[in-house]
């Protein structure tokens, strides 16, 4: 699951490397959050708000891991295939995440092909890391696992080389998740957080917008992707109306709330508000949710929820394009998405895995049954032309309320 702090330019500027090595440690620190870490470097939250804190719920323990599902992967039955050949997968996972993406699909694809497969971490210079392998065409990595909204600008820089749909087979992928330089690797999303002893659950962004519910206090990431669709939704967008943005009637709406929102950068944050009472209602990514130490104190509503994805993606000129492809395709099918969903609280990107799952942890999914028509996708196309000025203005209303165009007079 993805501090997105990074700044990319907009559609009448050049996509240059410069801008794009200047936000290599804002992605870093996505992929660590996408992954279930985080950064410890992260700034403090703006605090507008000074809620009485009350005293967390008893946690339960947690439900067992559903065992591994064993059944063959339909193409992968050669276990020579790929013998005498290796790929290197780079991704920021590290500890417990990265167990469960090597017992997913780093191992599981070795096994199945006879392929060495070496994991190395992106480190902390991040995607820039790929692009100075690739202008320097001196490519290490094979396969990146990136967040999904940074695949269109680092692509349209032809750092990316085209995924070859002849091999990776997109037939039971969801399509928003099929680009031309990236396949979706795990789905997560951005709900609305409420306390588990809450009498009722929030409907909606509408309640979350209503200071008469839930204790008044509220945190909303301190980015404008996804906190400017949610201000949207609640003053009576509709999901399929909320691109391109209307940024004034945005920013508006979040003047509502202003006074009483804490803007959180650190992605551990928000649940924590929640928990402890320090705010009646956050914003926060599903994959928090579920983390064994939070898991029945708090509970997400999943109505007018942002779904967003990490990406694997292969840098151009990567010494092993052809083993590349068919891990790509390997890492998509049901079987190796359904195992990495029991491991870590990521929806599967093959909708033939959630057949596959415990119903309990389909359930906890965002793409579980009934939700994706409840949440809207991510509009990765108009942010990588969009952000970097928004960003700005984001910022600006933020922190100059007096000096911003949308303050209230």
């Amino acid at each position: 699951m993805s501090s997105r702090s990074s700044f990319f330019p907009s559609s009448n500027r050049t996509w240059t490397r410069r801008v794009i090595l200047g936000s290599g440690v804002g992605l870093t620190a996505t992929l660590l959050t996408s992954c279930g870490l985080d950064s410890n470097t992260a700034d403090e939250p703006t605090a507008t708000a000074e809620p009485t804190a009350t005293a967390p719920a008893i946690q339960a323990s947690p439900s067992p891991t559903q065992e591994p599902i064993v059944s063959p992967v339909a193409g992968y039955l050669d276990p020579e295939r790929w013998s005498g050949r290796s790929i290197v997968v780079a991704s920021a996972a590290l500890g417990d995440p990265l167990d469960a993406l090597s017992e997913a699909f780093l191992d599981a694809f070795a096994v199945a092909t006879g392929a060495t497969v070496r994991h190395q971490e992106l480190g902390r210079d991040g995607i820039s890391s790929l692009i100075n392998q690739v202008e320097s065409s001196e490519v290490v990595w094979d396969v990146v696992l990136m967040p999904t909204e940074e695949v269109l600008p680092i692509a349209q820089q032809t750092w990316l080389a085209a995924i070859d749909y002849n091999v990776v087979d997109r037939a039971a992928l969801y399509p928003e998740l099929t680009m031309q330089h990236g396949v979706g690797a795990r789905l997560y999303s951005t709900v609305i957080v409420y306390p588990a002893q809450a009498e009722e659950a929030p409907t909606g962004w509408t309640d979350f917008w209503n200071l008469d519910l839930f204790g008044g206090t509220r945190a909303l990431r301190r980015s404008p992707v996804g906190t400017m669709e949610f201000a949207l939704l609640a003053d009576g967008v509709g999901r399929d109306d909320l691109y391109p943005i209307d940024t004034a009637r945005a920013f508006a709406s979040l003047d509502q709330i202003r006074n009483t929102t804490q803007f959180y950068e650190d992605g551990r944050t928000p649940v924590e508000f929640v928990r402890t009472g320090q705010a009646g209602l956050a914003s926060a990514w599903s994959v928090r949710t579920a983390l064994p130490e939070v898991v029945s104190l708090v509970k997400p509503q999943w109505a007018g929820g942002m779904l967003a994805a990490d990406s694997w993606v292969i840098p151009r000129g990567a010494p092993n394009t052809d083993v590349a492809m068919s891990f790509v395709n390997f890492a998509t099918r049901a079987v190796p998405t359904a195992n990495y969903s029991r491991l870590e609280n990521f929806g599967p990107v093959n909708q033939d895995a959630l057949a596959l799952l415990r119903d309990d942890i389909v359930a906890s999914l965002p793409n579980g049954p009934g939700r994706l028509s409840q949440q809207f996708f991510e509009n990765w196309g108009y942010w990588a032309e969009n952000r970097e000025s928004l960003i700005a203005q984001f910022e600006d209303w933020l922190l100059n309320p007096v000096a911003s165009p949308f303050a209230e007079t």
